[in-house]
């Protein structure tokens, strides 16, 4: 299984500092106030534990000693 780290970029008519991530995506995949205009993929790895990022980590396994557990 791989793991991709993607960035998405989009123009908006309203402040999304005001609102959660969710909200602006889904905002976005409506098309009515914010439009995705770019995505790209940064990186591909094919363990979590390759994965830089303790957020991203703790959604896919926990922390990097865990993640080996997750994926059997």
């Amino acid at each position: 299984m791989a793991y991709y780290k993607v960035r998405l970029e989009g123009w908006c008519d309203l402040d999304p500092s005001e609102m959660s991530l969710e909200d602006v995506l889904r905002e976005m995949v409506r098309g009515e106030d914010a439009i995705c205009v770019r995505q790209d993929v940064l990186a591909i790895v094919d363990r979590p534990q390759d994965i830089e990022d303790d957020k991203a980590m703790s959604f896919f396994g926990g922390e990097e000693g865990d993640a080996d557990e997750s994926q059997g």
